[in-house]
């Protein structure tokens, strides 16, 4: 027995058989190395084998140890990949809107899981510690934004990684710093006007006391329970604040909440189907909402009365956001078999969301109606893109939206081959526009053909488009303009000779500013006519002709001459 080799095997159970871990030469490494072992989480069980070898052939094995456990779930923890991130070089950028939306989209899985907001986690030091304390989710994400980062400036992926982890240890430590002061307690029920005017009683420094009310809200918001519970306590609170910088916070609390994925659903209750979840979140951003069966019928009033009142802009992003990606992916509109059905609701959609005034819900928003109609005709990459672009402005009821819809596709930043596809669609559009009456074909009076002729090309001359497409664009709609006005004696037709020269004269100036003439060539027109008024030597004479009354003469004048410093006119 004295003369046997000895060695000490460690075993780990996995998938039903035992493996050799690790060889030792003596019993108590052996031992300290299994205790190693069942400290891990992922650990079924560990074993210890002696083994005692007796010349060549003769060996003695004998278990000595043997422990099994519980292995503890290992929960998925995993990051989402996004596309894109912002760049931020400063600390402070990691905690504003558009750098919090990528966290809560890069850790969809562990805030959705303990239902807590990157507001939170960003302020509380609890939170922030135990999402770091996670194996693998800070670096994971960490990777995955500096190679984007790097990617968008060309730059080496390690370089961004190192800017990234230097903020997140700042980050860590300020929360850790601030930990174990005293802070203005934001008690249930409390106001946060209240808050902020005890923290700026603490610090004249601007930044430092919105992060100091920030952790004072955040380690009340963390006791709230759920979602829901945290919406229930600060909307109603969002409709009293008179400080901007607590409608801010609140603001910023609610759009981490609503991009959860199933938080805007609980709240305004069941939906019909997708689309029609789109209509109703339309209406919601319209505060038009009624609830349905399950609802929160509380949180959708007190939703409908902020978003009617612009109280959450970012929140209402967030939405917009959430309806683009709904439209881009591949669920269904509609519950029916029949495509048509999605076809139907995509109508509705389109004719909600492109006004007059734009596409609400901006670019975004335009791509995912395009991408969405490419799936609906089954025709996919450039070419889908393309073909559904010419489709949807066909459907568009005016001009106005055909080009509201059009220019908001345009991209000069994005593929070349779709951006040159928008250019020569908004040519050939614009140059089948040789009429008042083609540009504004429902209109039903002239006013009303002039208008929409005029809002285009102020749509045209406010977009990005770059020159000289935008010039080319806008002359065109003013040479068609102005052409009607000549060709239509409309001048001639408004400074009516059997009118008095008083009704002549305002007639005249309403109509330059009445939202009616193009930029250029035909506002000339009209603008001069009115300037010739104005410099004839006996205008003022004529204009108060039929005033008897001296006083109410120079009151006439006086109201004139103001409408005009209104409208703009300026004569010398």
């Amino acid at each position: 027995m004295n003369n046997a080799r000895i060695k000490f095997e460690v075993q780990l159970f996995s998938k039903n058989k035992w493996h050799i871990k690790d060889v030792l030469q003596s019993e108590e490494s052996a031992k300290r190395k299994a205790d190693e072992y069942l400290s891990l989480k992922d650990t079924e069980g560990v074993r210890i084998i002696k083994e005692s070898h007796f010349g060549s052939d003769n060996v003695r094995e004998s278990e000595i140890f043997k422990q099994m456990k519980e292995v503890e779930k290992q929960e998925d923890f995993t990051v989402t990949p996004v596309d894109e991130a912002p760049l931020c070089d400063q600390v402070s950028e990691y905690y504003e809107t558009q750098a919090r939306t990528t966290m809560s989209r890069l850790f969809s899985k562990y805030l959705e899981k303990n239902e807590i907001t990157p507001f939170e986690m960003l302020h509380s030091h609890k939170n922030l510690k135990r999402a770091l304390s996670l194996d693998n989710m800070i670096p994971s994400a960490v990777d995955k934004i500096a190679s984007l980062h790097a990617r968008a400036t060309n730059t080496d992926s390690r370089k961004r990684k190192d800017i990234i982890y230097a903020a997140v240890d700042k980050i860590a430590a300020r929360a850790r710093e601030i930990d174990n002061k005293p802070l203005p307690e934001f008690k249930k029920g409390g106001s946060l006007d209240e808050l902020l005017a005890q923290v700026d009683a603490k610090t004249a420094d601007a930044e430092e006391r919105r992060y100091l009310s920030s952790v004072a809200f955040a380690r009340a918001s963390t006791q709230w329970t759920g979602w829901l519970g945290k919406m229930a306590e600060i909307l109603p609170m969002a409709k009293t604040l008179k400080d901007q910088r607590g409608k801010d916070m609140v603001d910023e609390m609610l759009s981490d909440i609503l991009i959860a994925k199933t938080v805007i659903k609980d709240v305004i209750g069941v939906s019909k189907h997708m689309g029609d979840a789109v209509m109703r979140m339309l209406d919601l951003m319209d505060g038009k909402c009624q609830p349905t069966k399950f609802a929160m019928e509380e949180l959708v009033d007190l939703l409908n009365i902020l978003f009617a009142g612009n109280a959450l802009p970012r929140s209402k992003k967030i939405l917009f956001d959430r309806i683009e990606r709904d439209l881009r992916g591949p669920t269904r509109l509609t519950n029916s078999e029949e495509q048509q059905a999605d076809k139907d609701i995509f109508l509705q959609i389109l004719n909600r969301v492109v006004t007059d005034q734009g596409v609400i819900g901006g670019r975004s928003m335009a791509f995912g109606l395009t991408d969405r109609w490419a799936r609906l005709i089954n025709v996919g990459g450039g070419a889908g893109r393309k073909k559904a672009v010419e489709e949807i402005r066909d459907k568009l009821s005016s001009t106005t939206r055909k080009f509201v819809y059009l220019i908001e596709m345009y991209d000069p930043e994005g593929d070349p081959t779709l951006t040159d596809a928008i250019i020569t669609q908004l040519k050939t559009f614009a140059g089948q526009l040789n009429t008042v009456q083609s540009i504004a074909p429902e209109a039903k009076t002239q006013k009303a053909r002039l208008q929409e002729a005029a809002q285009v090309q102020r749509i045209v001359l406010d977009s990005k488009l770059g020159e000289p497409l935008k010039g080319a664009l806008a002359n065109k709609f003013d040479v068609v303009v102005s052409e009607y006005i000549i060709t239509n004696k409309v001048i001639e037709r408004i400074d009516d000779k059997s009118l008095p020269f008083r009704e002549r004269a305002k007639r005249l100036v309403m109509f330059c500013t009445g939202g009616v003439l193009t930029e250029g060539k035909a506002t000339s027109i009209a603008r001069d006519s009115v300037v010739g008024y104005l410099k004839r030597k006996d205008f003022v004479s004529e204009y108060t002709a039929d005033i008897p009354d001296p006083v109410e003469k120079e009151k006439a004048v006086r109201e004139f001459y103001a409408l005009l410093a209104k409208t703009g006119f300026s004569v010398s």
